[in-house]
């Protein structure tokens, strides 16, 4: 076989195996991908609409994204946020077959067989795929799971220019061109890639210290990387354009305001932290961390700093500047999904861990091959089972520990509410609801499907309304990002607030992101009804309070539609202390929805019409997600957290059953 033929055997063999490890990405991406809108993340409602509109996102602007998704919004089937998703799912897997080719080029030696080097990089690149925090982006429309492809993609490309380089291949200009024009376009999926440009340049100039006197190569790359930048003429052309922009970010309109939109953005955000905080922090990257690779991948990330610094210096370099430029600034950033903006750093400590793995088969497979007649053969063969169990079970463990946590497929509870809250508002109705991107899981169907023109929606008219009222806020609940401010007036602060759809709600949403639909009235509630006369009698207690009762109109209902439940409560003389817990009604083990006593109406309730008369009663119309399965199933209450399940909650009490035919 000629040496010719043989790069092409090892090329398709190589091509084979990216395509094997992409190809199994994706699928565990598509089993565990959200079926349309989230709350996992709180951009990613709005980064599920935008492309759709070609519209502009909130900052940076992430315009490559924006233009990436709205190709993907053409895919002939699910809806525009699937489609989104679907379009983490590919890009996620496409950087895992990316992850691949970098180890194979950090670990091809013609002293060591290939298969080691394959075996290696398929482990890494997987790895790496279904590692937790990555793995959570690859099934919501986020711009996490496509700047890591753009990353891969830009790593890579320089690493087959620094090989072009140091076997003088005169494709090593065309390498060079492509790479500056990845990492250019890479800022338009998110701008923190900047940070990696002085470890760019070192390896460069590592790679070729002669470098900046190669004024036409310098020129070329500048030039590249510059009409990748060229995209953020997006950000003013948006506005002029009149396309739609978040409420709380107009379109910028001058140079200072692009920077602003642009390089400084969340400057609150930034260097957040004092120096004495440092130990915390690093503690804090150190769990997570832990969360991804467990605890024997950090010491063997460690060993594979040390064998790349001895085997391969200037890719060492690449990468620990890389790894420690990214991780000195995210560590004095302040945010509350910090483990996503690690990702990067968390390939890189992958990286790490597969050249150790690499590394210390070559030396195991070396040690088998220099045995002598039969023994040769069996320890070879030993040593190859033991190769593949090695790689092979903690990928296993991986993917055990994580899927329960990066399984999304059952999350439809923003869908299936917003079903039914276009059914229940009336003729005309005016909507309120958060502002910004914390919005969208309400402002992505008018925009995208223009359901309901007849209803006014305060938060995209950003004006008061005489209509009829519903709002999925109360005044005093957060409206964005940790805000208090009010989008109430005066006198809509005056009236009730009466819950008249309540969709599911359980940990993963927690209670600012609570789908409750509300109907704002003049006249307060009927909390307590004389004489009232429960369908079941259960005069059992809930904590401190004595369930009297409890009516369940309609026992059959359709998964998807709603379900009614009145509640009577036995207050007594209580009137004063009464519980701060919230109530939880289950579906089997499934919690349905968490309420306080009285709706949120009770102590308002209280100051102003006491004393009361006989029983207090809730009336819930609940959402039923459209993923629980046909047959019988249980209802039942529980006192305690909304943020935990029965851990901390009281024991639960039966309230009957009911059953669900098929979603329509």
């Amino acid at each position: 076989m000629t040496s010719t033929t043989s790069n092409h055997a090892s090329r398709r063999t190589d091509g084979v195996l990216t395509l094997a490890v992409m190809t199994l990405s994706f699928m565990v991406y598509k089993l565990t991908l959200t079926p349309s809108l989230s709350f996992l993340s709180p951009d990613g409602n709005e980064l599920a609409t935008i492309p759709y509109l070609l519209g502009l996102a909130h900052p940076t602007g992430y315009p490559l994204y924006t233009w990436l998704g709205k190709m993907f919004t053409y895919l002939p089937f699910g809806d525009v946020a699937h489609r989104m998703n679907i379009m983490s799912a590919t890009l996620g897997a496409f950087s895992i077959g990316l992850t691949y080719s970098i180890m194979r080029l950090l670990t091809g030696r013609e002293d060591v067989p290939l298969w080691i080097s394959r075996l290696s990089s398929a482990f890494t690149a997987l790895l790496f795929a279904f590692s937790r925090a990555f793995w959570s982006q690859t099934g919501i429309a986020e711009v996490y799971a496509p700047n890591m492809f753009m990353l891969t993609l830009t790593v890579w490309l320089l690493l087959k220019w620094a090989h072009a380089h140091e076997t003088d291949s005169p494709k090593r200009t065309k390498w060079l061109a492509a790479f500056a024009l990845s990492y250019g376009l890479s800022l338009g999926t998110h701008m923190s890639n900047l940070g990696f440009a002085p470890a760019f340049a070192i390896f460069i100039l590592l790679v070729d210290h002669r470098f900046l006197l190669r004024w036409r190569s310098l020129l070329l790359a500048a030039g590249c990387f510059l009409v990748g930048v060229l995209q953020f003429i997006w950000l003013p052309l948006a506005g002029v354009l009149g396309r739609f922009t978040s409420t709380m970010h107009p379109a910028p309109a001058t140079l200072a305001q692009v920077y602003t939109y642009t390089l400084g953005a969340f400057d609150q955000l930034k260097f957040a932290f004092p120096l004495a905080a440092m130990p915390a922090r690093i503690l804090i990257y150190l769990a997570l961390l832990r969360q991804q690779v467990f605890m024997p991948g950090i010491l063997l990330g460690v060993l594979g700093m040390s064998l790349l610094l001895f085997h391969k210096p200037r890719r060492f370099f690449l990468f620990v500047l890389m790894y420690g430029v990214h991780l000195v600034f995210f560590l004095q950033y302040q945010v509350f999904d910090l483990d996503v903006f690690y990702i990067p750093a968390h390939l890189i400590y992958i990286v790490f861990i597969g050249f150790a793995v690499f590394d210390l088969s070559r030396i195991l497979f070396q040690w088998a091959s220099r045995r002598q007649g039969i023994t040769r053969s069996v320890i070879r063969g030993i040593a190859l089972i033991v190769l593949a169990a090695a790689t092979l079970t903690p990928l296993l463990i991986e993917l055990r520990a994580n899927w329960e946590a990066n399984d999304r497929s059952g999350d439809t509870a923003i869908n299936d509410f917003y079903d039914m809250v276009w059914s229940t508002l009336p003729e005309n109705a005016a909507l309120l609801g958060k502002t910004g991107v914390m919005g969208f899981d309400m402002l992505y169907y008018p925009l995208v499907y223009d359901i309901r023109p007849d209803v006014t929606f305060l938060n995209l008219e950003n004006s008061d309304a005489s209509h009829d009222l519903y709002t999925t806020l109360r005044p005093g609940d957060r409206t964005g990002f940790g805000q208090q401010q009010s989008l109430f007036n005066r006198e809509q602060q005056e009236l009730w607030y009466i819950p008249v759809l309540v969709g599911r709600s359980d940990g993963m949403l927690g209670r600012d992101r609570a789908l409750i639909l509300y109907h704002a009235v003049e006249d307060p509630p009927e909390l307590f009804q004389p004489g009232a006369n429960p369908d079941v009698e259960i005069e059992q207690p809930v904590g401190p309070i004595l369930l009297a009762g409890v009516d369940i109109p309609e026992q059959t209902v359709n998964a998807g539609d709603t379900l009614v439940i009145r509640l009577y409560w036995d207050l007594g003389q209580r009137t004063f202390n009464l519980p701060s817990g919230m109530f939880n009604l289950y579906l089997d083990e499934l919690r349905l929805e968490s309420h306080q006593l009285g709706l949120g109406n009770l102590e308002r309730y209280l100051q102003e019409r006491n004393p009361v008369q006989g029983l207090l009663v809730e009336e819930l119309t609940i959402v039923i997600p459209t993923t629980v399965e046909p047959g019988q199933h249980t209802l039942s209450i529980t006192i305690g957290s909304p943020l935990t399940r029965f851990a901390d909650e009281s024991e639960p009490l039966s309230l009957g059953s009911i059953t669900l035919l098929q979603a329509h």
